[in-house]
């Protein structure tokens, strides 16, 4: 595992431990850390979603309410 790798789970870790499951934090909060995660995935906003799905389970309907401009199609 990289040290990048061990920097993002840290991250992700760290939020869930604060809000015990993604849905409970607001789409303020959500939007942010989707954006610290997308800083490790080169931007990549599905791939920032999967990494963070692995965690705690988030609405990909959710996530289009939030990125409105940004084509999820699954």
């Amino acid at each position: 595992m990289s040290y990048d790798e061990l920097e993002l789970e840290a991250l992700i870790q760290e939020n869930l431990e604060n809000c015990k499951d993604f849905d409970n934090l607001d789409d303020e909060e959500l939007y942010t850390l989707v954006e610290s995660v997308r800083e490790y995935t080169d931007g990549d906003i599905e791939e920032a979603y999967e990494q963070l799905n692995q965690y705690s389970p988030i609405s990909r309907k959710r996530l289009a309410d939030i990125y409105p401009d940004i084509l999820l199609n699954k």
